[in-house]
């Protein structure tokens, strides 16, 4: 399933609708929904802003568009193990010690998620793959948020050239990727095309077909079969070195 699927799923069955009746309300076939709930097929931005008016809701319910909204601190509380009343001071100032030291340890890890950085997609493999891995970098955890996505579902690419000029984003940037199969038309993806590796601006031509987009007229832009390119996911936001 896509994060879009997977969301309306869940608001339609919490608004007691059956796939046929929000489908009538949305104005496309049963089938048509189904297959968005179950990730068989990407809404262009018209159908999913037609299946939010149906639902009633904003368009940020079904499809998150803010890095913010993906970090967020573990919600369940840390067991410390109560200190054995029998045991000498030494050992128990000694677990002291080490309780303190691993309390400063929890509200780290809260405090910060460990995200990899790499420096291409390796066909066929994981991502992030660890041949693929440059560095990690850490990011702050912004409290408040309740999507309770693992750091894991971010890589930072490190980009390779200046295809992407005409979006102020350059060569040695770091383009933050949130891993998603979710695209809209207009976005900034990271992908894999004949065991290479890319950023361009989406934009889907018809049920088969994409298009690529560089912003950059020295650089290409692809027109293909969409089952020949491997999307990893969408760019939210770019750092560069001053």
């Amino acid at each position: 399933m896509s994060i879009i699927g997977t969301n309306i799923k869940k608001i339609r069955i919490k608004q007691n609708l059956s796939a046929k009746q929000l489908a009538k309300k949305c104005g496309i076939s049963e089938a048509a929904l189904l297959d968005i709930e179950d990730g068989k097929k990407v809404p262009t931005t018209q159908l999913t802003n037609l299946i939010t008016k149906g639902l009633g809701v904003n368009i940020d319910a079904i499809e998150p568009s803010y890095f913010s909204d993906y970090f967020d601190e573990d919600s369940e509380p840390k067991v410390v193990t109560p200190v054995n009343s029998a045991r000498v001071i030494n050992a128990k100032q000694a677990d002291t010690k080490q309780s303190n030291n691993n309390t400063i340890s929890d509200a780290l890890s809260k405090a910060v998620r460990k995200i990899p950085v790499v420096s291409k997609i390796t066909s066929g493999k994981s991502v992030p793959f660890e041949g693929d891995i440059i560095d990690h970098k850490f990011e702050p955890v912004f409290q408040g948020k309740s999507n309770n996505v693992a750091g894991e579902e971010f890589v930072y690419y490190m980009v390779s050239d200046n295809s992407m000029q005409g979006a102020r984003i350059m060569k040695g940037d770091l383009a933050l990727v949130f891993l998603t199969d979710s695209i809209r038309d207009k976005d900034i993806v990271l992908f894999n095309y004949k065991n290479n590796t890319y950023i361009r601006r989406y934009k889907s031509i018809s049920d088969a077909f994409v298009a690529l987009i560089a912003e950059n007229p020295d650089f290409e832009t692809f027109a293909a079969d969409k089952k020949d390119i491997r999307i990893v996911g969408k760019v939210l936001r770019v750092e560069f070195k001053i």
